[in-house]
């Protein structure tokens, strides 16, 4: 067994299996940008593996049913889905952590803000709609959403046309929306060029698509691998770098004009994290030595923390 596996099976790792090991993933699937099966393993997570296709693509296999990603998705809101650190993924009413999570998607915000303030908007994957909220103008606002809580929330509080679905089964018209939006969304997708294809077919030409996701060839991946924070088998399941995520957008009809870095003007650029950076990566290092002996640390310190370059924007906008 590797330094992950033996943490995984102790006291320290509880937190992980919890996390992790409640589901049952058993689909085993190939490449979802080129179809083949000959991959090698790059390394475990609990049940299941992080894996990189001949052609560079690295995706998790398996994964969970698509009846049982559903019902995960469909009652995420209603579960306490805070992160290994505490940090809530998403909230409706707590007005302080709403406004840092809105602080950590000003890329999006800011290009949207800047390209229409009068437009049609879309948000794939739209939560609790921290995104809208930080928009400023007189956008007309459409969502997609998987949690019927989630979208009643944002059909109310930004009187936004959110549909409760999956982006796959969604209906819009073509050619409708100067904008679409998916934060946090790419890297969930089974089938992504599927989703891209139909989100850009919805967008106007000269349009403008985001996305963000996390970056598994950042430094922090790179050092922390297994440990890396933003791992998550049973959602991140696509696991995308700027090579794979550029080939992507490659395959639909937009051109990608930047990819963005947020990090110096969110929450996570702070002493305390700045001073996690030096500890963690520390103990990441001498971490196989610890574990030899008998030393498993807490997992508060063997995670990656927050740094420039774990999170990716990318700003395309459709040929035409």
């Amino acid at each position: 067994m590797n330094t992950f596996e033996y943490y995984w099976l102790s006291l320290a790792g509880r937190d992980l299996v919890d996390k992790w090991g409640s589901t049952a993933p058993d689909d085993d699937v190939s490449c979802a940008l080129c179809g083949s099966w000959r991959r090698k393993l790059l390394y475990c997570l609990g049940k299941s593996q992080t894996v990189e296709c001949e052609c560079g693509f690295r995706y998790v296999t398996p994964q969970l049913s698509d009846r049982a990603l559903s019902d995960y998705y469909r009652n995420f809101y209603e579960l306490d889905n805070r992160d290994f650190e505490g940090h809530r993924h998403d909230m409706f009413e707590d007005p302080d952590e709403r406004r840092r999570k809105i602080q950590d998607r000003h890329v999006e915000i800011e290009l949207t803000n800047r390209f229409t303030k009068t437009g049609k908007i879309l948000d794939i994957g739209c939560g609790s709609g921290l995104y809208f909220e930080g928009l400023s103008g007189q956008q007309e606002l459409y969502g997609v959403e998987v949690s019927p809580s989630a979208a009643r929330y944002v059909t109310e509080r930004f009187s936004a046309r959110v549909q409760t679905t999956t982006v796959e089964n969604a209906k819009f018209d073509n050619e409708s929306f100067d904008v679409i939006n998916l934060t946090y969304v790419i890297e969930h997708l089974k089938d992504p060029i599927k989703v891209m294809q139909k989100a850009t077919r919805w967008l106007r030409p000269g349009g403008l698509l985001l996305t963000s996701s996390p970056n598994w060839d950042s430094p922090m991946a790179r050092i922390f691998r297994e440990f890396f924070r933003l791992n998550d088998p049973n959602q991140h399941i696509a696991i995308w770098t700027p090579t794979t995520v550029a080939r992507l957008l490659s395959m639909s009809e937009v051109t990608l004009q930047s990819i963005h870095y947020p990090y110096f003007e969110t929450e996570y650029f702070n002493r305390y994290e700045v001073m996690r950076l030096f500890r963690n990566s520390a103990v990441r290092l001498v971490l196989p030595i610890l574990v030899r002996f008998g030393f498993y640390p807490k997992l508060s310190t063997v995670l990656s923390p927050p740094f420039w370059g774990s999170i990716m924007v990318t700003e395309s906008f459709k040929k035409g």
